[in-house]
Order: C-alpha cells, then structure tokens, then sequence
C-alpha cells in the first residue's frame, strides 16, 4: 500500500479529504497506547493504583452497565452513520441528535470508564481523559470536512448539538417537558 494511503488511513494527510474511518485510526492507536501504559502501570504498581475502598462486585456491576450501554450505543450510531455515509447524507437523527460524535462518545464517557473500573484501576481511570485530549486534537479535521462537505447544514446541525457531552440535548428535554 502507497505511504499515502497510509497516512491516510490513519487519520493524517489533507485536510479535505477523509476516509469513512474519519479520526477514527489515529483516535484508536492513542487511546490503545494510553490504556496499554495505563494497564502496564497497574500491574507493575499494583498497590499504587488499585481502587480501594469499594467492593470489587459493585466495580464489576457499574462497569459492565457502562459497557454494555456504551457497546449499545457504538453499534446503533455505527449502524446510522454507515447508512447516512452509504447515502452521502448528514446524519444528525438518533444517537446524532444527542451529541455530533456518539461513537466517540460511547468510547469515551462510556466504554473506557468502564474497562477502568472492571479493573480497579486508578490509572486506567486517566484512560477517558486521554482519549478525550486525542478526540479534542483531532476531530477539527471532521468537522472542517463535514463544513465543507454540507456546507449550511452541518453549521446549523454544529449550532444546536454537542460534539461529546449531551448537554445540549438534556436542556432541550428539560425545556419542553414543562
């Protein structure tokens, strides 16, 4: 495969052009790096970075729930983003319509606390944030892709949605319960 390719693939290379991958190589190999450290440091300083104080099972419990509700999430954003990329339209319902980046999401505030707390593991507990950091240095290059790509409509889509945290989206609930 030609070098370019490559960098292509991996998030890197010019900043119009995007495979259906996205960020999503170069978030990956970041995040994989982190939690393989993180992983490392738990094992070698086992009594440093072990949560104490809380029974494994109730660790065990929460992070299967972050889990699974992230895996759920990953797969019905995946499944409507492949859908809207087969169709070269803007997907901005389901998962979409809570936060711009759900599969990012899931990963983050869902699925890597989760493996953190299953392993009792302070240092794997850094793992989200050095996902989000990765997320945070590299999603400009979607977003400037889909602005381009969409134009108008991705800027409005950009105006009412978070890219990560639903907060956006639980104060329009709020608003419109009362």
């Amino acid at each position: 495969m030609p070098i370019e390719k490559r960098m292509m693939y991996f998030g890197f290379g010019e900043p119009n052009r995007m495979t259906r991958r996205g960020i999503g190589p170069r978030f990956s190999i970041i995040t994989v790096i982190g939690g393989v450290l993180a992983g490392w440091l738990t094992l070698r300083y086992h009594g440093l970075f072990t949560i104490r104080g809380i029974p494994f099972w109730l660790l065990a419990s929460l992070a299967s729930v972050l889990v699974f509700v992230g895996m759920v999430v990953y797969i019905i954003a995946l499944r409507r983003f492949n859908q809207g990329y087969r169709q070269g339209e803007l997907v901005t319902q389901g998962p979409f319509a809570v936060v711009r980046h759900p599969i990012y999401a899931a990963w983050i505030l869902l699925i890597c606390p989760g493996v953190a707390l299953f392993f009792r593991s302070w240092a794997m507990l850094m793992l989200p944030v050095v996902a989000y950091i990765s997320f945070k240095a590299s999603i400009y290059r979607e977003d400037r892709y889909l602005e381009d790509r969409f134009g108008q409509a991705y800027q409005d889509y950009r105006a009412c949605t978070n890219e990560l945290f639903p907060v956006r989206f639980f104060r329009r609930i709020t608003k419109t319960s009362y």
